[in-house]
């Protein structure tokens, strides 16, 4: 059934569902810290070994700074699916009408899903004007993702509950006319080949 305007998706972030990627991050930092630091006695550990050490203590390290702010900064939502468009504060400010959407489909890579929206050929280039847009528009393509990629990861709901309000309230935008989408419409999700 489509959804109607007192439908409208509004998601948080789940405290529990957060919880374990911030342990894992945090694990990483204190094994790269200890690679860095040298706390084990690792064998042939050289310059190389510092440098990954260094690096896994920067990025992981960011990475449980960044979750555990999200965990206790987000207390709104973060996700907002309406039924004139998506805004996913994750990823973006910008309120992406669904008429400017082409497809909404899921993929899946590495164990993770994605909620995959293919934007118009306009409004892709003036999303990703700028350099940061450039480069995640160039790290979704090397995932074999085609526009911008929602993750359902820490959300306060279901990623198949978030798949089909966003495929309902794409094809209510599309099809104003129709009260249910034809099973050819709705999303087919796919296995991003190389990354199970």
């Amino acid at each position: 059934m489509i959804p109607d305007s007192h439908d409208d998706l509004e998601i948080g972030y789940c405290r529990f569902r957060l919880l374990p990627l911030i342990v894992m991050a945090a694990m990483m930092t204190l094994l790269s810290a200890s690679i860095a630091f040298a706390w084990f006695p690792y064998r042939g550990a050289g310059d190389f070994h510092l440098v990954i050490g260094y690096a896994g203590i920067a990025f992981f390290g960011l990475a449980t700074l960044k979750l555990t702010r999200a965990m206790f900064a987000a207390r709104g939502p973060v996700v907002f699916v309406s039924r004139y468009g998506i805004r996913d504060l994750r990823v973006a400010d910008e309120f992406i009408l669904w008429d400017t959407v082409l497809n909404v489909s899921a993929c899946e890579s590495r164990k993770q899903k994605f909620v995959v929206l293919t934007l118009s050929p306009a409004l892709e280039q003036r999303l990703f004007a700028t350099r940061s847009g450039q480069e995640m528009l160039a790290a979704n393509r090397a995932l074999g993702v085609d526009g911008i990629a929602i993750s359902g990861n820490g959300l306060a709901t279901e990623f198949d509950a978030l798949l089909r309000g966003c495929t309902a309230h794409h094809y209510a935008a599309l099809h104003p006319s129709r009260a249910e989408p034809r099973a050819d419409g709705v999303a087919a999700s796919r296995l991003i080949p190389g990354f199970a």
